[in-house]
């Protein structure tokens, strides 16, 4: 079972880091992906993010 919850919780982190790097790629004047694509990334891996986030500490709880 911790395996599993580990592997949430470093799923999650990825998805973050992934949200953080397109992030930084927005606020760079000359882009290549438009900024409106480049946003969609950043809200789609932040939300899945907390989605996986959120089921590792409900997994924790519920150890």
């Amino acid at each position: 079972m911790l395996g599993i919850i580990l592997l949430f919780f470093l799923i999650s982190l990825l998805l973050f880091i992934g949200a953080f790097y397109y992030f930084k790629l927005m606020q760079q004047s000359a882009s290549y992906p438009p900024k409106k694509i480049v946003m969609q990334k950043v809200t789609v891996l932040t939300s899945a993010g907390g989605i996986t986030l959120l089921i590792g500490i409900i997994l924790i709880f519920f150890q």
